[in-house]
């Protein structure tokens, strides 16, 4: 993935620093992060911010192999969590509980 096309894209979180660096030369430094620990997991966690402090964001949070690094644009075009896996989610191969979670 090459940072200068402005793409959003992923990347693990084992060496952040150079990532870090390495993305702030095409990105600018107020481009959106986010750093998803144990995406799908039950004890999921996603902490967002900008590209500036993304080192510190994962370093502060003790983030580890099970994490990937998401960053451009696209972060702040949606609000809280995927409801794809929801029991009450419609979609083209299930219909959803009707009753809505409380």
């Amino acid at each position: 993935m090459s940072a200068a096309s402005g793409a959003t894209g992923g990347r693990t979180a084992s060496i952040v620093d150079d990532v870090q660096r390495e993305l702030l030369q095409e990105y600018p430094e107020d481009t959106p992060v986010a750093a998803c620990y144990h995406l799908t997991w039950p004890d999921q966690k996603i902490y967002r911010g900008v590209l500036k402090d993304l080192a510190k964001i994962v370093h502060d949070n003790h983030l580890t192999l099970t994490t990937m690094l998401v960053v451009g644009e696209a972060i702040d075009n949606r609000q809280g969590l995927s409801e794809l896996y929801s029991k009450h989610f419609t979609h083209l191969f299930r219909k959803g509980d009707d009753e809505q979670p409380s």
